[in-house]
């Protein structure tokens, strides 16, 4: 690298201006986050849909508009579908919330008991003090305004991702903008990620609703559309996923059936890793377990939870936009003469 005089800036100070630029660029990452967060789920999001309309158009030879449109029926009945599943499960764990609490008295005592057969003091605690309907109403109280803030980045996001379809689609035969070429260059790997761990994780998630519906697990719905987005999450989601259908059926059926559970959701995504995702990802993308845990931690710490989502889709467009900017540095470090 050169100075306007000529003179070369030294390797130590190239370094420690790259190092101070990311420190500043980082910063400003994490102060941005509540705006970067819907902005990137919007674009992940609609990289996720874009190949719907591209595909009703060499389809069925509609225009853009036509296409853009149908799309967004679609995503509205698939999405009023999943609002009423959810309500429909969430009125069905308010009925048997009084069963729950049941077991899990049962349970408490039973670990109490085993616990003091060992000479273990274990706390006196009473579940049915604990979950009075004050203390639920509190809980209520305090959970309503995160649903609010929920619903809002939803409809924020969605916005995102509608303004994101439009701008990538064409009509055939039509040439992208700028805007949209940039779009499809720096995100072309992240895209490809996107859609094969959309695919990967609705096979998946379809697998654990049959294998819940049949061995009888509350809300089944719930527990399988958890895991479809939780498993956009490398590593981590598929674990956080696993816990609540498995204590469910800890309360419901005991300790046996539980474990089968765990057992059973836990062998169908080690199948669909490690057969149906390299059948997808053949054509797709490679990336390491070490790329995917330094991406995790990484952009967790910088954007919190939609960090953690879009982990490797970013690190995938970071990867591409490095690779783009050490060829052209050459070019743009020859001297004038």
């Amino acid at each position: 690298m050169h100075t306007a005089n000529g003179n070369a800036i030294s390797p130590m100070l190239r370094f420690l201006l790259a190092f101070a630029c990311t420190v500043i660029i980082m910063a400003g990452l994490r102060a941005a986050a509540p705006i970067l967060g819907p902005l990137l789920l919007g674009l992940l999001l609609a990289y996720a849909i874009v190949p719907f309309p591209k595909w009703i158009m060499r389809r069925f030879k509609l225009t853009k508009s036509a296409a853009i449109a149908l799309t967004a029926v679609a995503a509205l009945a698939f999405s009023l579908y999943i609002v009423f599943a959810l309500d429909i499960a969430s009125l069905r764990i308010g009925e048997k919330l009084p069963t729950y609490l049941r077991h899990l008295t049962s349970l408490y005592a039973q670990l109490e008991t085993s616990a003091s057969a060992h000479g273990i003091a274990a706390p006196d605690l009473s579940i049915k003090q604990m979950l009075t309907t004050e203390r639920l109403s509190e809980i209520t109280r305090m959970l309503l305004p995160e649903a609010g803030v929920i619903i809002s980045n939803g409809i924020l996001i969605s916005l995102f991702a509608f303004i994101f379809v439009v701008t990538m689609v064409e009509d055939i035969g039509v040439t992208q903008g700028p805007f949209a070429e940039k779009l499809a260059y720096y995100a072309s790997d992240a895209q490809r990620y996107v859609a094969v761990t959309a695919k990967t994780s609705g096979i998946n998630a379809i697998a654990n609703l049959i294998f819940l519906i049949v061995l009888g697990v509350d809300t089944p719905v719930v527990w399988s559309f958890l895991y479809f987005f939780l498993n956009f999450i490398p590593t981590l989601g598929y674990v956080i996923a696993l816990l609540p259908p498995t204590f469910v059926t800890l309360l419901m059926y005991g300790w046996k059936r539980a474990l089968v559970v765990a057992c059973g959701l836990i062998l169908t995504n080690l199948i669909v890793d490690n057969v149906v995702t390299p059948i997808f990802m053949k054509h797709a993308v490679d990336t390491s377990f070490l790329e995917i845990t330094l991406s995790l931690l990484g952009w967790a710490f910088l954007l919190g939870l939609t960090g953690a989502i879009l982990a490797i889709p970013l690190t995938l467009s970071l990867k591409k936009f490095v690779q783009k900017t050490l060829r052209e540095e050459p070019l743009g470090l020859e001297p004038s003469g």
